[in-house]
């Protein structure tokens, strides 16, 4: 008799579960360390960090960040708020807006980023041979899961709505 494994032990449930638990390993105290020490949380820091090589549009950086519009004007607001970058109008259309890094956004980059690598690194020690792909594989399947729609459940039965019925007569 074949015993048949637990879906909990599928390569697909491993692979969210494992970024779950490291996300939630090093978000917390991450992000309360680089807000102690440099002013910034960690999502500010990954927005900064995409920012590093070139200006850029909020519309192009929400995309490479996987964040709503709204939610990286937020995030711009508050990296304006420190100084560490500026938004102008595109000089070719002004209706569009450039988001820059200043010298103080890279200054403070570099000194968050020796804050970020302290603290990751203890948890990459134990991973030996396999750490060199894990990063590239993990943005690898960042960037399918973005292209892939999503497929949809064919064995699980719709969820009835909880709520009582609403009575449509006047």
């Amino acid at each position: 008799m074949t015993s048949t494994p637990s879906p909990l032990h599928s390569p697909e449930m491993q692979f969210l579960v494992g970024c779950w638990e490291v996300w939630h390993a090093l978000a917390g105290p991450g992000d309360q360390e680089l807000r102690r020490a440099h002013g910034l949380g960690l999502r500010e820091f990954i927005a900064l960090s995409h920012l590093q090589a070139q200006p850029t549009t909020p519309a192009r950086l929400a995309r490479q960040l996987g964040l709503p519009r709204y939610e990286v004007s937020r995030l711009l607001a508050q990296l304006e708020t420190l100084g560490a970058v500026t938004r102008r109008r595109a000089s070719g259309d002004a209706r569009q807006v450039q988001v820059s890094v200043t010298p103080a956004g890279h200054a403070l980059w570099n000194a968050a980023l020796e804050h970020v690598q302290a603290l990751v690194r203890p948890a990459l020690a134990g991973l030996g041979p396999a750490l060199p792909g894990l990063g590239a594989a993990l943005l690898a399947a960042a960037e399918a899961a973005r292209r892939t729609p999503p497929s949809p459940c064919v064995s699980s039965p719709r969820r009835a709505d909880p709520r009582p019925p609403v009575s449509r007569s006047l």
